[in-house]
């Protein structure tokens, strides 16, 4: 060794292995995953990245009109009539209706449902409202072949009025003849969207015949329970 010699080496090489250099935050796995999911949600299109983030359908509370085409709730027109000798009744109306609508809201995922009957004054007409706070399929009549039976119209119709959906039974009746109206009548009637469905089932023929007005009740409560 030279004294008063000294020189400046480059540093040796680490004594472990080497260390990596840092990935760029899109380069991790978790976040290109996730940026994976959320481009191809986009993509697709599907809800279900909506709804979970947003926790699914709406479980709001739902509550029926006091009264709807014309109809007092089931319970109020009881009681007008006979509040004592109706008591029975009108508890089981609200037992039912309540039981109805828990079973209504478990089928849409825990949805906000309300059922709730109708009828007139004098205990003749009634209806049912089912209201949901989630979308529900179209409503469906079965295929008749109406040539092949004989029959004017099928047995099960379809008929739309504007933004409802209804279901008529049709009286049998002879090809180039009209069903009886008296014996005709409507057994349901919906409309549905994205957040909402509403419904109406006749509880009875009586006053229930004309899809058009059964159509326009929907209606009403469609206005009256989604505003």
């Amino acid at each position: 060794m030279t004294e008063g010699f000294s020189q400046d080496f480059p540093p040796g090489p680490p004594s472990g292995p080497p260390h990596p250099a840092p990935r760029p935050p899109l380069a991790r796995p978790v976040v290109a995953g996730l940026i994976g999911v959320l481009v191809g949600a986009l993509l697709v299109g599907v809800p279900w990245l909506v709804l979970g983030l947003l926790g699914g359908p709406s479980g709001q509370t739902l509550t029926a009109p006091a009264n709807l085409g014309g109809l007092s709730r089931a319970q109020d027109a009881i009681a007008k009539l006979d509040a004592v000798r109706g008591k029975a009744q009108i508890d089981r109306i609200g037992k039912t209706d309540e039981e109805t609508a828990a079973r209504v809201s478990a089928a849409y995922d825990g949805a906000g449902a309300v059922v709730q009957d109708y009828q007139d004054e004098r205990l003749l007409r009634s209806f049912q409202l089912v209201a949901v706070r989630a979308p529900s399929p179209e409503l469906f009549a079965p295929y008749e072949d109406v040539q092949a039976l004989g029959i004017a119209k099928p047995g099960t119709e379809l008929v739309r009025v504007g933004d409802v959906q209804c279901l008529v039974h049709n009286d049998p009746a002879a090809p180039g003849s009209a069903p009886d109206p008296d014996r005709s009548f409507v057994t349901n009637c919906q409309r549905t969207g994205a957040g909402l469905t509403v419904a109406v089932r006749s509880m009875g023929t009586e006053g229930n015949r004309d899809p058009r007005e059964l159509a326009g009740i929907v209606e009403q409560a469609w206005q009256e329970i989604g505003s």
